[in-house]
C-alpha cells in the first residue's frame, strides 16, 4: 500500500530535505576543489619548436582532443596581426585581407566576408582555453583559416608553417662593409648616471654616436635628449616601456612605437626612421608593420654584454675581437643595477683610440646607412 503524506509529514520531511541538500552541494563543492580540474592538467604545459617559414619558433603548447593547442600571440611569428578585444571578449586575428575573433573558450569564429563589412559565423574542432594568463587555439584551424600552408614531417616529427608572401622587412645588423666606419650605439637611456658620462668622453674625443631611447625615459630627462642632439648625436625609437614585442598585442606595439616618436618630438623636435626593438626580439607581423611605416629596423655586429656586468678589459676585447668594417656596436646606458654599466664607461675611451688607431672613423647610424 502506497503511504499518503499528511501536511503535517510533509512539514517534518522539509528540514531533511534541506539538510540533504545542503549536504549535496558540500559535497560536491569539496569534490570540485579537491579533484584535478581540466584547467590544471593543461596547464602542465609542453614545449617544442614549430618550423615557421623554415625558422624554428619555440613555443608552448598543450594537446586538446588531439588537436595542437599554442598561444595566439603565436601566430604574431607568421605575420599575422593579434589583437584582444574586450568587449567582446575575444581575440581577432587579420593576415591581408583575411579577419576572423574567436570569443575566448568558445570553438565559435566570426570572419568578415571579402571585401564587405559583414560577419559570419563558423565553427572550429575544438574550442579555445586559457592557460596561465594567455588563450590558446588551435593550430591547424587558425593557420588554415588564415590561409598559411601547415604540414607535419612525420620522419622529422616537424610542425611547419609557410606565410606564402614575400618578406619585405629585413633586420640591419651592420653597414657597407667597403668602408671604415663604424657606429656606437647606447640603448635604454637616457639616464641620470651613465648618459651624462659617457657623453662626456664622446664630447672629448670629438666622436658622434647614436642613442636608441625609451620614451618613458626621455620624458624623464628631456634635457639630456637636447644635450644628445646639440652635441651631434643621432637617435632611434627603442619603444616606450621596454616589453618583449613578441608577447604583446600588435595594436600594443603601436603604442609602444608612436609614444615614443611623441616623446622624442616634444623634447628634441626629432622624428628619426630608426627602431631597435627591446631585446633584440620581434616577430614577423611587428616588421612588416615597422617597414609598413617606414621604419629601418637596426641590429648590431658586435654585443658587448655590458648590461652583465662585465670589466672594462672585457668589454674593451669583445669589441676588439669582433668588430669589422661597417659594424655596429651595442652599449647601453641606464642605471637599472649600481655600477653595472661601469665597464662600459671604463672602456669607452679606450675602444674610440684603438679603433681610431686602426684607421676607423666613427659615424652615426643614420650616416653609416645612407
Amino acid at each position: 500500500m502506497k503511504l499518503k503524506k499528511t501536511p503535517s509529514m510533509k512539514r517534518l520531511c522539509q528540514p531533511r530535505i534541506r539538510k540533504a541538500v545542503v549536504f549535496l552541494l558540500t559535497f560536491l563543492t569539496m569534490l570540485a576543489v579537491l579533484s584535478p580540474s581540466v584547467s590544471a592538467k593543461e596547464s602542465e604545459l609542453l614545449e617544442a619548436p614549430v618550423y615557421v617559414d623554415n625558422q624554428p619558433v619555440q613555443t608552448k603548447y598543450v594537446m586538446r582532443d588531439g588537436h595542437m593547442m599554442v598561444p595566439a600571440m603565436f601566430f604574431k611569428h607568421t605575420g599575422t596581426e593579434v589583437n584582444w578585444n574586450e568587449k567582446y571578449d575575444s581575440i581577432v586575428f587579420r593576415l591581408g585581407g583575411t579577419r576572423f575573433a574567436n570569443p575566448t573558450g568558445t570553438k565559435y569564429i566570426d570572419y568578415q566576408k571579402a571585401g564587405t563589412d559583414q560577419w559570419e559565423r563558423d565553427t572550429w574542432a575544438t574550442a579555445s582555453i586559457h592557460v596561465d594568463g594567455q588563450t590558446f587555439v588551435p593550430l591547424v584551424d587558425v593557420a588554415r583559416r588564415l590561409g598559411l600552408r601547415v604540414d607535419y614531417d612525420r620522419v622529422a616529427k616537424r610542425t611547419t608553417i609557410q606565410n606564402p608572401n614575400e618578406r619585405t622587412a629585413r633586420r640591419i645588423g651592420s653597414g657597407d662593409p667597403s668602408g671604415r666606419q663604424i657606429a656606437l650605439t647606447f640603448d635604454d637611456g637616457p639616464d641620470a648616471t651613465y648618459t651624462p658620462q659617457i657623453l662626456d668622453i664622446l664630447k672629448d674625443k670629438g666622436v658622434p654616436a647614436t642613442f636608441f631611447v625609451v620614451g618613458r625615459q626621455v620624458d624623464q630627462f628631456p634635457e639630456l635628449m637636447q644635450r644628445i642632439v646639440k652635441e651631434g648625436h643621432g637617435l632611434g625609437n627603442h619603444s616606450f616601456t621596454h616589453p618583449d614585442f613578441t608577447g604583446i598585442q600588435s595594436s600594443e606595439v603601436r603604442e609602444e612605437l608612436f609614444k615614443t616618436q611623441q616623446s622624442m618630438s616634444r623634447a628634441v623636435n626629432r622624428l628619426p626612421d630608426l627602431f631597435r626593438p627591446p631585446y633584440g626580439n620581434l616577430t614577423r607581423a611587428d616588421e612588416d608593420f615597422l617597414h609598413e611605416k617606414g621604419f629601418r629596423i637596426v641590429m648590431w655586429s658586435v654585443d658587448t654584454l655590458d648590461w652583465t656586468g662585465l670589466s672594462g678589459d672585457e668589454i674593451f676585447n669583445r669589441v676588439q675581437n669582433n668588430i669589422k668594417p661597417g659594424g655596429i656596436i651595442l652599449q647601453h646606458n641606464i642605471d637599472v643595477n649600481p655600477g653595472m654599466l661601469d665597464g662600459t664607461v671604463e672602456a669607452l675611451p679606450r675602444i674610440i683610440d684603438e679603433l681610431q688607431g686602426q684607421g676607423y672613423t666613427f659615424v652615426t647610424v643614420q650616416t653609416l646607412l645612407d
